[in-house]
């Protein structure tokens, strides 16, 4: 009936379903999530502490009071902070509130410091998951039919065509980035330089001939790996996902190009509000801190062994949103960094393209807070210290400069140029290189290195003088 029209309805729409989640033990059905799901996350943040402990005072009304009392108050509070200097009135406030997080960080995190820091601990700890019986790894071409898949290929091209990006160019400016002098052994002919021992014959018969040394020469080597993790969950309907689509298609065929190779993946939930395994959880008694409930779901748009036209069919799958569901950041970026590691070659590099935070309702609701916030930290944490992943970050929305240090902010609204391609420049350009040992990565059972031992290396020869 319109009520997710104004600001203030979907604010209480959501608190409903806020407390119908954790009270009843009622599951939400698709179209309510997708409605509030923005507005979840942002008040998850801030009356999260006083909603948790809702459901253990039930029986005890003086007591569920308090909670309730101080959802209430700062509810009030974040609509009267709208309007500080008390020129607006409610109801033009309640009209033009705008329930996203931006311009809520600074409350939220001033009402929720104390709580926050109390409750924070080593998600590598706590983290668990409930079941993986009902986890799903597929590839994108078996999500839909072969005729949908042409139908979204044409439609990926055609963006492709509008954005008048030339492959070639970029795979230039790539190749900067990607390529790595190294020796070729020698250059003959030369008029200056060592005496080629080939060219002994020509000293004799001409010794005025000067084209008879050689100098060292240096080719270009690219030994190189890049994954593209992709958030393809519900909140990124409302972004950019074509355009990350485009992004995509593109820097693999530039990177193909110059010898990169490249996988795509991507993440989300086989289904909504937890899935089978809620249902298994909700079978069992519902039993405290139960972990990750949701089915995840982990999507092989292109792999490493498999090439860009082999790929075409996968890659514009991500154009049809019916998998876009929820998503589980942390365990995302484990797999893909394991699927990373196995590939050969020297460097690796991971690019996550992603909105903001992990979210995920079923478990949020039945867990401490910010506990797949907190396995994310982790997740980076032993990817950036303890293996040779260059990880970087690519924001649609809000900046994740919080959770992965090395990453960047993208405005995809646009048509896209050559400069929205710098965007591995700005993460991998100036950066250090990696910092893992195997010593360290044999402490970590979740990663696991394979060197590649066939190198070919061409001994130069020894200096011939005059």
């Amino acid at each position: 009936n319109g009520i997710g029209e104004t600001g203030t309805g979907l604010l209480v729409f959501t608190i409903t379903h806020m407390l119908r989640a954790r009270l009843l033990k009622r599951l939400s059905n698709e179209n309510v999530d997708d409605l509030i799901e923005t507005t979840r996350a942002t008040l998850g943040r801030l009356i999260g502490h006083a909603l948790g402990e809702l459901p253990h005072l039930i029986t005890d009304q003086v007591a569920f009071s308090e909670p309730a009392l101080e959802i209430a108050r700062l509810i009030s509070e974040m609509l009267d902070d709208a309007a500080p200097d008390g020129k607006h009135t409610r109801s033009a406030v309640e009209r033009n509130l705008i329930l996203v997080p931006i311009g809520w960080d600074a409350l939220a995190e001033e009402v929720a410091a104390d709580w926050l820091t109390d409750i924070r601990v080593d998600s590598a700890a706590d983290y668990t998951i409930y079941s993986k019986a009902h986890d799903v790894q597929c590839h994108a071409e078996d999500l839909y039919r072969p005729y949908v898949l042409r139908r979204l290929r044409k439609d990926l091209d055609r963006a492709v065509t509008q954005q008048a990006v030339s492959v070639t160019r970029l795979a230039q400016r790539l190749g900067v980035l990607f390529h790595q002098p190294v020796d070729g052994g020698l250059r003959g002919g030369q008029d200056h330089g060592r005496i080629d021992r080939a060219r002994l014959a020509q000293i004799v018969a001409n010794p005025l001939n000067p084209h008879v040394h050689a100098l060292p020469a240096k080719r270009r080597r690219t030994d190189a790996a890049v994954t593209f993790l992709i958030d393809t969950t519900g909140s990124m309907k409302v972004q950019r996902y074509e355009a990350v689509a485009v992004l995509c298609d593109t820097f693999v065929r530039s990177l193909e190009t110059i010898g990169v190779q490249t996988e795509v993946l991507g993440f989300s939930t086989a289904s909504w509000a937890g899935g089978a395994s809620a249902a298994k959880w909700q079978a069992a008694g519902s039993p405290q801190d139960p972990g990750r409930l949701a089915d995840t779901m982990h999507i092989v748009y292109k792999s490493f062994d498999r090439t860009w036209r082999q790929s075409r069919a996968g890659i514009a799958a991500m154009l049809r949103l019916d998998h876009y569901r929820e998503g589980v950041d942390g365990e995302a970026i484990e797999w893909a960094a394991q699927r990373l590691l196995d590939c050969c070659a020297d460097r690796r590099y991971l690019v996550l393209i992603s909105d903001g935070q992990p979210m995920e309702a079923t478990t949020a609701a039945h867990n401490r807070e910010s506990l797949l916030l907190d396995h994310l930290r982790s997740v980076v944490d032993r990817v950036e210290q303890t293996t040779d992943i260059r990880l970087g970050a690519v924001s649609v929305d809000q900046s994740m400069e919080a959770l992965v240090a090395n990453s960047t902010a993208e405005d995809l609204s646009g048509t896209l140029t050559l400069s929205t391609y710098d965007v591995l420049h700005h993460l991998f350009a100036t950066k250090g290189t990696g910092t893992g040992v195997a010593a360290e990565l044999a402490s970590h059972p979740p990663f696991m290195v394979r060197t590649c031992h066939a190198k070919h290396e061409r001994a130069e020869p020894e200096p011939f003088t005059t």
